[in-house]
């Protein structure tokens, strides 16, 4: 996270955030919303690609899992709402429209909290989350474009933050606790990286200046594909904003935000066009769906029915398992992880060994591979296994390494790898007191270095028994035995 330094202005942040629903059909056709990979056009038909006479039939489970999203963020499900005509014309919406929602969102007034930048607990306000398609996808190449409509159509849910943020710290934890809350509640698989969440992130700056206080219009940065890229292009568009009113530029005398968009490769935003007002999409009741009207007992049945939140989950982390603010913050980052953690825990593995493993062993093979959670190829009782073995000292820690690598490439289980390969720790003490007189007859200058203060040379003597031992001698027992035998 960015540290926030002194800076003569206030930056204010409102972000909207553009997330693909968990579904598995688009939001008004029966097409797949899978398109993530797919070959260009094949996931198309005449509703989601505009054709005369084709109308929309509205996806259930979208809505659901849009009022899921709300009841989540602390929103207000109103008891009318309904879908509206967003008109504008651009390449990749081929209706030259968007069914969203206007006037009568589905989801009003919520929250969610976050650690400001004093360190104490800040609520950021849900102004609302609306459903609505999304659009097509352009290809852009050396003087020709290309569309892919695989994604028209696709159910996205908009969710308006307040402007409540101050930093680009707190914007990064809001957008973090935000995709915590939609991946745990079920409601979306964020993937920032397929263009599944997208940030809209809104940017002004505020200030005094002779005696009054001063708040230029923003600037809109869109389409932000991750949390870097949101860092970045929000640390330099307010720098740009009090350098440009700083030179007397246009934002002096502009009325209107602008939108931007971000360039990684230079570091720099770029002017799109001059943002356009609810009037100019001339929005209109769509005519081709029926009102919504959310009974109460629909409401209330998906509120009862919402998981265990991730700032719940941590807290219970901690206090139920012992672990550390940081451990639980970890495990509960991915829920896949958090239910292999407790899976491990129900199983009968330590707490905190089974934390340290997935934590550390775990993510690294993860990163490494570049895979998911959900790709892990052992399950909860292979982990506990594994620990069980360790805290048993049966191998030790750098013998279950080797046999965690062996679970991952062959999805065996820990003690049949450690039978088959033959490592089970050796703690027999007479068995190793034997190689430690070895190593001590036969590395007399490591004796004679530890003799005269060099403590360091234990080192040398203890790898010497653990070689011969091809790692299998216990470590505890072997320090023990050179020590005595060192005098």
């Amino acid at each position: 996270m960015t540290v926030a330094t002194e800076r003569p202005y206030e930056i204010v942040i409102g972000i909207e955030t553009h997330v693909e629903l968990g579904t598995l059909s688009k939001m008004f056709c029966p097409c797949s919303a899978r398109w993530f990979g797919m070959p260009p056009n094949t996931l198309v038909c005449p509703v989601c690609l505009g054709l005369p006479g084709a109308l929309p039939v509205p996806n259930r489970r979208a809505i659901e899992l849009s009022m899921t999203a709300g009841l989540a963020l602390h929103c207000e499900v109103p008891e009318h709402t309904k879908f509206d005509r967003k008109n504008y014309m651009y390449p990749d919406l081929p209706k030259g429209y968007q069914i969203s929602q206007y006037d009568l969102p589905l989801n009003v007034k919520g929250w969610l909290e976050i650690t400001g930048d004093d360190g104490s607990p800040k609520r950021i306000g849900i102004i609302r989350a609306h459903l609505e398609e999304d659009t097509g996808k352009l290809l852009h190449g050396d003087g020709y474009s290309l569309v892919d409509f695989n994604r028209s159509g696709v159910p996205l849910l908009e969710i308006v933050s307040a402007p409540d943020m101050s930093s680009v710290s707190e914007a990064l934890a809001y957008a973090d606790a935000l995709r915590e809350i939609l991946i745990h509640a079920g409601v979306s698989e964020f993937r920032l990286e397929e263009g599944a969440a997208r940030f809209d992130t809104n940017v002004s700056i505020r200030f005094r200046e002779d005696g009054q206080v001063r708040w230029p219009p923003q600037s809109e940065i869109k389409n932000l594909n991750s949390l870097r890229a949101l860092e970045q292009a929000v640390t330099f568009e307010s720098g740009r904003l009090w350098e440009d009113w700083q030179a007397g530029g246009e934002i002096r005398t502009r009325k209107a935000k602008i939108t931007v968009g971000w360039s990684p490769e230079t570091g720099r935003t770029f002017l799109q066009r001059r943002k356009e007002e609810a009037e100019d999409y001339r929005y209109f009741p769509e005519p081709d769906l029926v009102a919504l009207a959310p009974s109460r007992e629909t409401v209330e049945h998906i509120r009862s029915s919402l998981p265990e939140m991730p700032s719940e989950r941590r807290a219970r982390f901690v206090a139920q398992y012992g672990l550390s603010d940081y451990d639980a913050r970890i495990l509960v980052s991915d829920p896949l992880l958090a239910a292999l953690f407790e899976g491990a825990v129900a199983a009968g593995a330590d707490a905190k060994t089974t934390a340290n493993w997935i934590t550390g062993e775990t993510l690294r093979f993860l990163r490494e591979r570049s895979v998911r959670a959900a790709e892990i190829p052992f399950t909860a009782a292979q982990l506990a296994e594994l620990v069980g073995l360790i805290v048993k000292r049966e191998i030790s820690a750098t013998i279950a390494k080797d046999v965690f690598a062996e679970m991952w490439a062959s999805r065996k289980g820990p003690a049949a790898i450690v039978t088959e390969k033959g490592l089970r720790q050796v703690s027999d003490e007479a068995a190793i007191a034997s190689v430690v007189d070895d190593v001590i007859s036969a590395q007399a200058k490591a004796v004679a270095d530890y003799r005269g203060g060099n403590k360091r040379a234990l080192e040398a003597l203890f790898g010497g028994v653990m070689g011969r031992t091809k790692g299998k001698a216990d470590p505890q027992v072997v320090r023990r035995v050179l020590t005595e035998k060192l005098g």
